[in-house]
């Protein structure tokens, strides 16, 4: 008997000595399930730690801590089916996280309800799938702010001229739909008419076929109406002109929109309050720019480390300004969210110095003469204490079998 507790005891001394003490080297991070049974990591000096698994390597599985994520994520490819798989795997890490996840993807793909359902399946929040369909009528339209429009027209790279009209123009529009209980987004198609904008600048406007004046209206009513039309009287008239003719392009798109509102709504905050998952389409490069303003906007409304359970995904077109994507980045890591931004292999040239700096880990598709090789990627990692560069392959997560699923989706 004492020789068997010797024994024990100089077992449990070498088992301590071989993997208490000694630090391991991974690929990237060791993970969790390495760090239960005594395995410390090299990069901290800690057990191990890491449980978002990125994907495998030559020299075995790729983990990174969640702390790591928050730091920025980037994707580069010209293969759609390829982010499509990207935004799947997030949603798998998010729900072996036990994380909210929101994903814009692109306007051009398949609703990605259906495929984002079956990873979450596996963890029974396959039922928590919101999907919110900007090319269609969703029952319940994205809740925007007055300030998510100008961020998202400034996004739209119509010039400096556009963004000083929109950034006078709204705030005389929210005034008088307030007033008259009308939709500011049918104002805004109205008020940039060359006439109605000419003659809002004499400081008239109809509404319901009846003429108001600021002379005419109560001291209070025309008081508050010239204080308002102040900063757009104040623009140059050449710029004024200017700017309200690059805006009557998207005027019309504007109050043609029954998928989001100023007034009621999805509000994202609320959605990345409470963790859920939800899947957005956006119908165009507007309604793109309003969303990931709305996005970003949440995000900087919440106190440090208050999203630290979500991720947001966003597929970035090269036709926004690349302002958007910086800002976006900021918020979240302040709100200590995971930040991710999809790109093509080569983004345009704005909007690679507007992320240049962004991101401390980007992982770009692997090509071939054909196309895009599918779940083959290269990461590198720019992170102070865990640098490196690998050829990676990502997990083959499951396939829906229902592929109407992602248009009945968009009532649940």
């Amino acid at each position: 008997m004492p020789e068997a507790i010797l024994a024990y005891a100089g077992y449990r001394y070498l088992r301590h000595f071989t993997y208490g003490w000694r630090t391991w080297r991974a690929p990237a991070r060791v993970p969790l399930h390495l760090g239960r049974r005594g395995y410390r990591d090299a990069t901290t000096r800690r057990r191990g730690d890491a449980t978002w698994p990125i994907g495998l390597a030559a020299t075995g599985q790729v983990w990174l801590r969640r702390e790591d994520l928050v730091q920025g994520l980037s994707f580069f490819s010209d293969g759609p089916d390829w982010h499509s798989e990207v935004a799947a795997n997030l949603v798998f890490g998010a729900c072996l996280n036990r994380m909210g996840a929101i994903v814009v993807q692109s306007t051009a793909a398949d609703m990605m309800t259906a495929q984002l359902a079956e990873v979450a399946r596996p963890f029974g929040r396959d039922g928590e799938i919101r999907a919110v369909d900007l090319r269609q009528a969703p029952r319940q339209p994205l809740l925007i702010s007055t300030a998510n429009l100008a961020d998202a027209i400034a996004d739209l790279r119509l010039g400096p001229e556009a963004s000083a009209v929109n950034r006078a123009l709204l705030p005389i529009i929210e005034m008088l739909a307030s007033r008259y209980r009308k939709s500011a987004l049918d104002l805004y198609q109205a008020f940039t008419d060359e006439t109605a904008f000419k003659r809002l600048l004499s400081g008239e406007y109809e509404i319901d076929r009846k003429n108001v004046s600021a002379d005419t209206a109560s001291s209070a009513d025309g008081a508050a109406f010239r204080a308002v039309l102040k900063p757009l009287k104040e623009i140059p008239k050449d710029q004024r002109e200017t700017g309200r003719k690059a805006l009557v392009a998207h005027a019309g798109e504007l109050a043609a929109l029954t998928s989001v509102s100023l007034t009621n709504g999805l509000d994202l905050k609320k959605a990345l309050l409470a963790g859920g998952l939800v899947c957005i389409r956006p119908s165009s490069p507007l309604t793109t720019a309003l969303v990931i303003a709305r996005c970003t906007e949440a995000l900087a409304s919440m106190a440090p480390g208050q999203a630290a359970h979500t991720l947001v995904h966003i597929v970035y077109p090269d036709v926004l300004s690349g302002v958007s994507a910086q800002r976006f980045r900021e918020a979240a890591a302040k709100a200590g969210a995971i930040g991710s931004l999809a790109h093509p292999a080569r983004p345009a040239h704005h909007v690679q110095k507007a992320i240049r700096k962004g991101g401390a880990l980007r992982i770009q598709s692997r090509q071939v003469k054909g196309g895009v090789i599918p779940l083959r990627g290269k990461i590198a990692s720019t992170l102070k204490d865990c640098p490196f560069d690998l050829d990676l392959g990502l997990p083959d997560l499951p396939e829906s079998n229902d592929s109407e699923m992602g248009a009945d989706a968009g009532n649940r």
